[in-house]
């Protein structure tokens, strides 16, 4: 029995109450699983839970929302030369150097600040940004100044667009989320878009698509973090994934595990924050992991940021949200950008 027959032997044990109990039905399912062996995961889990589970429906390369045991959801790791970027209900693969990264409408896609980078950009719509008063007028960039992108939720409406120059932009529905590539490179488009797929239990930094607070008892100082686990949410609702590891994510088990105990500090009278956001972060160390909430709200009155550990709640400083906040999950916002959104209504 191979990695990936373990996987679903575990998952029909889960099941085992829903499932029916003839041995020739689990010898059916190895044998379908020898015809139809794909190399992937998720493919496996699909067919076999199909057989055996209560309904369980496939999608777009898995289009449909499908319930199944999140381990074996989990995707495998990324192409070399590639990464996982989620958002929502979705997750899609991108190249390593695609680093610039947007909170706003596309295609403003010009960083402040003199920039003249040409990597490509991750870009987010997120709900924290009003619809009717931050959305691009122009469809596409000058080609002087286009970048390629992958943007999740912007205002496109699913289908392929031609621009000029020998760009094009695709947009697709997953898992109830528009995705969009702008690229020259057709090959490149399709193969990112084709990578995308619904989130069914964890994205692959073991974020679910909503969040579900820390179930840990408390962080245990003598053990030896090795990497952290970091997931984003606003309002509930994934923002997007990714992972510290080596020296960085010991440091922040580190500033975690010793700041400051108490409950969080009083609001600052008349201060909002549209915008305020949930990290949480899990850190893995030899044999356990722990989940530690931190709020990132910048309105308590001693500027501090709230942690807790599923055991104590402390008070932890910039230094930990700078270490938190680096990457995927620190996006310009539209005022930071070349190309600010005007505040009309996009005729787009």
């Amino acid at each position: 029995m191979d990695a990936h027959e373990k996987l679903i032997v575990t998952s029909l044990s889960k099941h085992a109450t829903e499932a029916p109990s003839d041995d020739d039905l689990l010898a059916a399912v190895h044998q379908r699983l020898q015809r139809r062996r794909t190399g992937r995961t998720i493919g496996a889990a699909v067919l076999a839970c199909a057989v055996v589970a209560t309904a369980i429906t496939a999608t777009h390369s898995l289009t449909n929302e499908l319930r199944t045991d999140p381990e074996v959801a989990r995707p495998a790791a990324p192409d070399a030369g590639w990464r996982w970027e989620s958002y929502k209900t979705v997750q899609v693969q991108v190249p390593v150097n695609w680093t610039q990264y947007v909170s706003g409408p596309a295609p403003c896609t010009g960083i402040s600040g003199g920039s003249s980078s040409s990597n490509p950009v991750v870009g987010r719509f997120n709900g924290w940004l009003r619809p009717s008063s931050h959305v691009c007028e122009d469809a596409v960039l000058p080609a002087d100044r286009r970048l390629q992108y992958l943007w999740f939720n912007d205002v496109q409406a699913p289908g392929v667009k031609q621009y000029d120059a020998g760009w094009t932009e695709e947009t697709r529905l997953v898992a109830g989320v528009k995705i969009s590539v702008l690229t020259q490179d057709d090959a490149l488009r399709r193969r990112i878009l084709d990578s995308a797929r619904p989130i069914t239990g964890t994205d692959y930094y073991g974020c679910s698509p909503t969040d579900s607070g820390p179930r840990g008892t408390g962080l245990d100082p003598a053990d030896r973090i090795a990497s952290a686990s970091i997931c984003e949410y606003w309002e509930n609702t994934l923002v997007a994934g990714s992972v510290l590891n080596g020296s960085p994510a010991a440091k922040l088990a580190l500033l975690l595990a010793t700041s400051p105990p108490g409950a969080p500090a009083e609001w600052s009278k008349g201060c909002s924050q549209p915008d305020q956001r949930t990290f949480v972060v899990t850190l893995h160390g030899r044999t356990e992991s722990y989940p530690v909430r931190v709020t990132m709200a910048y309105c308590y009155a001693d500027h501090t940021f709230p942690t807790d550990d599923g055991s104590t709640q402390r008070r932890t400083g910039y230094e930990t949200l700078d270490l938190i906040r680096q990457g995927t999950h620190k996006q310009h916002q539209p005022s930071d950008l070349f190309d600010a959104p005007r505040l009309t209504p996009s005729p787009r």
